[in-house]
């Protein structure tokens, strides 16, 4: 099952659009133009719950996109911006949408 959320930081503020499916958090990464599996937002999603999931539906999550959301400072984090650049099994957001929309058929 593919679900869409909004993560933000406890004081509200938007960070990344994810998708969980099944038991792999994707988080979506504009530098790429990708979905990406991120092990920190899987642990934070499944255990600690630092973060706030707000559940999105498919138009919202293309509206946060087109508007920039995820979009990574390379000077400020270059080798997190690094693994997602090299990374070699990303996900098309219209895999991602797609899925989601199979799943509420």
């Amino acid at each position: 099952m593919t679900r869409l959320y909004l993560i933000k930081s406890r004081t509200g503020e938007p960070r990344l659009v994810a998708a969980v499916i099944d038991d792999d958090v994707w988080t979506y990464v504009a530098n790429t133009g990708k979905f990406h599996r991120n092990s920190s937002a899987q642990e934070d999603y499944f255990y600690l719950q630092q973060l706030l999931y707000d559940a999105i539906e498919i138009p919202e999550a293309k509206r946060l996109i087109a508007g920039g959301l995820g979009t990574f400072d390379g000077e400020v984090d270059p080798d997190t911006l690094q693994e997602w650049l090299d990374d070699p099994s990303p996900m098309d957001p219209e895999i991602v949408f797609a899925s989601m929309a199979a799943d509420l058929g």
